[in-house]
């Protein structure tokens, strides 16, 4: 049962980490008392599913001398190994490791084990509360009556000291139910303060049960009000990794959703986040996405079982010469170091009139948009056609969701040539420079269908950036649609 211990206030315990992101994984077993329908590394995938006491041991010292804080322990069920569990707690705090995570479904915990596992050092649980009813979370869980027993858990864990996050996985069953899901938290489980919000990916078991897969269509307003709702209840919810799109809800969540934190702090440069190339893939829609920079878009499985439903972009890239909310314009030259000044951006674009191949090759692995401003006498010169070509192969090199955007834009007396070149170079987007008295409207018009492509007409006084400030910055205001 519940106990009427007050809820805790915001400021978390002192030995919980505030970043709430994983450093090292340690699996003590894969054997699992649940049968979810979802797992993603079921015991089956496993010949050998409980490593050897040395294996352990010898995981253990890699990461203490990583000099990583968290050490997350998981399965499988970790809590079927009792001992095993509770030795490799104490070993690590002893060691010098600040935090200890148990990823659990918390079935197999009461109060005697829960007390010796905050006895032993651990310091926070990651508990797979998959529904707020009990049908449900059974279902999901493969495990008949699993429901009270894991709440039991959960009250024990709390009893004893220990910072929980629930961790629901939605699916295609518990897509629409987010939001009572959290008020079920705040009524039920008054003591959490966070939610991760994990969804079904299409790995493991769940990629021989797709019906799981929930519709983003569906459960984008389900996070947006669930959202609302944890704030009015003080609750903290979190986009993980294996969480959603930012389309999907997450929109003006950017400081809680892992793939945007990754992205912002050097998530182009070997993180998991937007970096991981094997699970998903930006769409159609997602090429003038002014979040792109920071999304690493949906499951591969998702783009061809859903159709991409529910991905739209919250808001549509306004480029360098008329930008959108969110968007910061630097000009070129410059290097790394010059992105300081836009690093709390959603998107920087890099402003050039000038192709220069060192530039583009350092722009293509920031995780920024490139913007080409040529003059009509450069759209034919043999030399800048040789480096666009350069550009455009590099750029194609790229993995998926490190393709950067790259605009061209011309004078609207070249809008034909213009359209051609980017059209066969595979560019984002033409914008044509109308200058004064100047109508291209129905240019524009007729070369997009012509050629299929995104082509845009943009007053010419509104370029170039303002090279005072080096850089040129609009925030807030209405979504551009």
């Amino acid at each position: 049962m519940p106990t009427d211990a007050p809820p805790p206030t915001d400021a978390p315990p002192p030995d919980a980490e505030a970043s709430h992101q994983t450093k090292g994984l340690l699996r003590l077993t894969m054997a699992c008392n649940e049968r979810c329908p979802f797992c993603n590394v079921p015991v089956e995938d496993y010949p050998k599913p409980t490593p050897a006491d040395a294996a352990i041991a010898l995981e253990l010292d890699a990461f203490v001398a990583s000099g990583a804080r968290t050490l997350t322990l998981s399965g499988g069920e970790p809590t079927l190994l009792r001992t095993r569990l509770l030795r490799v707690i104490r070993e690590a705090r002893a060691r010098g490791v600040p935090f200890v995570e148990l990823q659990t479904n918390a079935v197999l915990v009461d109060a005697p084990y829960a007390r010796a596992l905050a006895d032993a050092g651990l310091t926070s649980a990651f508990v797979s509360l998959l529904s707020d009813l009990p049908e449900l979370h059974d279902r999901l869980a493969g495990l008949p009556g699993a429901f009270p027993r894991c709440l039991a858990g959960l009250d024990a864990l709390l009893d004893a000291g220990v910072r929980v996050t629930l961790n629901p996985v939605t699916a295609a069953d518990t897509q629409d139910r987010l939001p009572a899901y959290v008020d079920f938290v705040a009524a039920r489980l008054p003591r959490i303060r966070s939610i991760s919000v994990s969804v079904v990916q299409p790995h493991g078991r769940a990629a021989h049960n797709l019906d799981l897969l929930p519709d983003y269509a569906v459960l984008g307003p389900a996070v947006r009000e669930a959202r609302r709702r944890a704030e009015a209840h003080g609750i903290e919810l979190l986009n993980p990794y294996c969480g959603l799109p930012l389309c999907v809800g997450w929109e003006d969540g950017l400081d809680v959703s892992v793939e945007a934190v990754e992205a912002r702090a050097g998530g182009w440069r070997g993180t998991q986040g937007v970096e991981n190339t094997g699970d998903k893939r930006h769409g159609p829609g997602c090429v003038t996405c002014g979040l792109r920079a920071r999304c690493g878009g949906a499951w591969h499985v998702y783009w061809e079982v859903r159709g991409g439903s529910g991905l739209v972009p919250p808001h549509r890239l306004g480029g360098p010469w008329s930008p959108g909310p969110g968007e910061a314009v630097i000009r070129a030259p410059g290097g790394p170091g010059t992105l300081a000044a836009a690093l709390s951006a959603p998107f920087v674009w890099v402003w050039t009139d000038a192709l220069d191949p060192t530039q583009a090759e350092w722009v293509l692995g920031a995780g920024v948009g490139l913007a080409l401003e040529l003059p009509a006498h450069l759209l034919g010169d043999p030399a800048a056609l040789r480096g666009l070509h350069r550009l455009a192969r590099r750029r194609r090199s790229l993995p998926p969701q490190r393709i950067p955007a790259v605009w061209l834009a011309a004078p609207l007396a070249a809008a034909r040539r213009a359209v051609e070149l980017a059209h066969a170079l595979q560019l984002d987007v033409v914008c044509l420079l109308e200058a004064p008295g100047e109508d291209g409207a129905a240019l524009a018009t007729a070369l997009a269908a012509r050629f299929g492509m995104d082509v845009r007409v943009v007053p010419r006084e509104s370029t170039p950036p303002d090279t005072r400030a080096g850089v040129r910055e609009r925030r807030g205001g209405a979504p551009a649609e």
